[in-house]
């Protein structure tokens, strides 16, 4: 390692003889100067690692070298230990407030000496240490920043694009439906999506939850957006059970699960309304569907499979479809798990299926329009404080 640089500033030639044998047999570099002017001279040349600095010299006393090399970024930082015959406090104390970091005792004791010199050569080196990491850390915060508001950008623009890509639900009106949609990505961008589209007098109506949240749950969302968008209105497919079969069998074929080793999938509810005929047809994916009928609660259970499940054909394990009749008056509530696993305020309870079908059913005298905003109300209340467990989606409607 390279020596460390000790300057000696004394005016006595054989003060600066001894210390500079003493400390070049501790292993370190020496440099010397006999005056006050002449140590300044010498740090513009080569900056010590620490000086050695008599006070009472002629001309430019060690008092004012200090102040100079104090008052210089470039050697402000360099350590000073008056080694002087000056023992009153006052001076002492002016020493310490002018930037001093000790004072040794003329005559002084060697081994006193040499700790002193050692302790603050090791001090500088560790404040350079900590000096060079904190830069280090600075830069790469700086990166991180960039990288962040990069990605961040990234993000947002994603958001962007994923809300556009959902659907008009304007279209529910004109079949005679009235509507509300509660969509609360956990993050910026969502798991969770909706999706809905008319042919002739049938209106199709679909809330899904892809595995995670965030990027790869959108990611996934935007997969089956597509998918849904190809097997209606491409391939005709209309019956529920069969859009989710087919939607599964195009999943499936997508990621190919057994190569990639991607098992993400996703849960989902599809309703077709024939308002004409006054029916609904219902094939769910572990998302069931609650509606009301002469106020009473009732349920369109789903079958315990997720798109992505690699099922046997040959056990018959395909989606099944529900139907049934429908009447002017009946709500129906599609949702995704987000609002039943929420947390409360004090993170320790859930609001859970029964806790959302009770707050429903507490809304039965309610104008549906003012539904959304009671779900709103409750849910803020629940939560509180507490952080977003989950992308939440709730669909609701009323056939007028």
């Amino acid at each position: 390692m390279k020596k460390k640089l000790i300057l000696i500033v004394d005016d006595m030639p054989q003060n600066l003889q001894v210390l500079a044998n003493i400390l070049y047999g501790k292993g370190y570099g020496i440099s010397i100067a006999s005056s006050g002017n002449q140590a300044l001279q010498s740090v513009k040349t080569l900056l010590p690692d620490l000086i050695l600095l008599d006070i009472q010299m002629p001309g430019m006393d060690g008092y004012e070298v200090c102040k100079t090399l104090k008052s210089n970024p470039d050697t402000q930082e360099i350590p000073i230990i008056f080694l002087t015959a000056i023992t009153d406090t006052e001076n002492i104390l002016y020493g310490f407030e002018l930037g001093a970091v000790d004072f040794i005792t003329k005559p002084f004791n060697v081994a006193e000496l040499t700790a002193r010199v050692a302790t603050h050569v090791e001090l500088k080196m560790s404040k350079e240490r900590i000096k060079k990491q904190k830069e280090k850390v600075e830069a790469l915060n700086k990166k991180l920043n960039v990288a962040y508001g990069e990605i961040k950008n990234s993000i947002n623009y994603a958001k962007m694009i994923q809300e556009v890509m959902l659907p008009d639900l304007n279209i529910m009106k004109s079949k005679g439906i009235e509507h509300f949609e509660i969509y609360k990505p956990k993050d910026t961008v969502s798991g969770d999506f909706y999706w809905t589209d008319s042919y002739n007098e049938k209106l199709f109506l679909v809330v899904a939850d892809c595995t995670g949240h965030g990027v790869p749950g959108a990611l996934l969302s935007m997969s089956g957006h597509n998918l849904l968008d190809e097997i209606i209105n491409i391939q005709k497919i209309h019956d529920p059970a069969e859009i989710l079969n087919s939607l599964n069998a195009k999943f499936l074929k997508i990621f190919k699960q057994e190569v990639s080793g991607i098992h993400d999938g996703m849960d989902i509810a599809i309703c077709v309304i024939n308002n004409k005929e006054k029916t609904l047809e219902f094939a769910g994916a572990n998302i069931p569907v609650l509606y009301f009928n002469n106020n009473i609660l009732k349920k369109l259970r789903p079958d315990k499979l997720a798109i992505g499940d690699d099922y046997p054909e040959n056990r018959n394990q395909g989606f099944s479809k529900q139907s049934i009749d429908i009447v002017k008056g009946d709500r129906f509530f599609m949702y995704t798990d987000g609002i039943v696993d929420q947390f409360d305020n004090a993170d320790k309870k859930q609001i859970s299926r029964k806790g959302f079908e009770n707050q429903l059913s507490s809304y039965l005298d309610e104008p549906f329009p003012s539904i959304k905003n009671n779900l709103l109300d409750y849910l803020e209340h629940w939560q509180g404080s507490n952080y977003q467990t989950d992308d939440i989606l709730i669909l609701g409607m009323e056939i007028s």
